[in-house]
């Protein structure tokens, strides 16, 4: 059996260095090595190049040898799976997978060289960017909404830079939709939702980026339909962005959806099937179902 002597071999001279790990990060190791076995049986069949397919074999076999089941291993191991299933999600093999696996133990990731990349399109595009110049002299950011201590406000920014890739790249996807919008009304609407979304930016904290991503994949969801629901058939406030669910919740309005008359019923009811022979009929039911579960108003 190929083990990773050199690693064992340090940790066995330094008996004052604890090589056990507590049985939560135990059992979340194993779901990640879990997870990444299920997604590696589906992407490593679908690699387009079939010398990335060749090498991929013998790299999951490395990764999946019994020596890498090992308490002082695991993390190791799963940071390569990761490393592994990212560049096979591009469909390629790069960096330390562009060869075949070494016969002894695994480097460090971390004393690997950096592998550089040409950006993806939605990594370049300029459009966050060119709103943000855009904005008046006099604009005025929005408030936080999430926190009541502006102290612990400043603080939060763990994870800024993942939110604003994130939204980097839906605000990429949604520019194109946004222009397609048949409505000009609506066309207005999402692209006054789209500026007050990027001014949420810099110094804005991560909870409150979060609640702009909320937003943000929202209404990609409906744009992509071409149309505006909800929340976005009204401009965005002005002073500050609640959470998504509280705003959802305060522009649903039962009537438009209940009254035979108006127009997203009628929308409605020319998209369902017609039937041949017979007729359909629809029901609608409103009330809340905890409450009235419970013995509280119902419908």
């Amino acid at each position: 059996m190929e083990e990773e002597q050199p690693d064992a071999t340090i940790i066995l001279d330094k008996p004052n260095i604890s090589v056990q790990i507590d049985e939560k990060t135990n059992q979340a190791l194993n779901s990640e090595f879990l997870y990444y076995s299920s997604v590696l049986k589906i992407i490593a069949t679908t690699l387009s190049n079939d010398a990335d397919q060749s090498r991929a074999i013998p790299w999951i076999k490395k990764l999946f040898r019994p020596e890498y089941h090992t308490s002082s291993l695991k993390e190791k191991r799963n940071r390569y799976l990761l490393y592994l299933t990212l560049t096979m999600l591009n469909d390629e093999l790069i960096g330390v997978f562009e060869v075949a696996p070494p016969l002894g133990p695994l480097r460090e990731l971390s004393t690997l060289a950096d592998y550089k990349i040409e950006a993806a399109a939605w990594e370049r595009d300029d459009t966050w960017r060119e709103i943000l110049i855009s904005l008046p002299e006099d604009f005025k950011p929005l408030e936080c909404s999430v926190h009541q201590d502006p102290d612990v406000c400043k603080k939060d920014h763990r994870i800024d830079r993942i939110l604003d890739q994130e939204f980097q790249f839906f605000l990429y996807l949604a520019r194109p939709y946004a222009a397609l919008m048949l409505n000009g009304d609506d066309r207005t609407k999402v692209a006054c939702w789209l500026q007050t979304l990027c001014t949420i930016h810099g110094n804005n904290c991560s909870s409150m980026k979060a609640v702009r991503n909320d937003y943000m994949m929202a209404l990609l969801g409906y744009i992509a339909d071409l149309r505006s629901v909800g929340p976005f058939m009204e401009k965005p406030p002005w002073k500050t962005l609640p959470p998504l669910a509280q705003l959802a919740k305060e522009s649903f309005d039962n009537s438009t959806l209940l009254d035979p008359t108006n127009a997203m019923a009628n929308e409605f009811l020319q998209n369902q099937p017609v039937p041949e022979d017979g007729a359909f009929c629809y029901i609608a039911l409103t009330g809340d179902l905890i409450q009235s579960s419970f013995g509280g108003p119902g419908p």
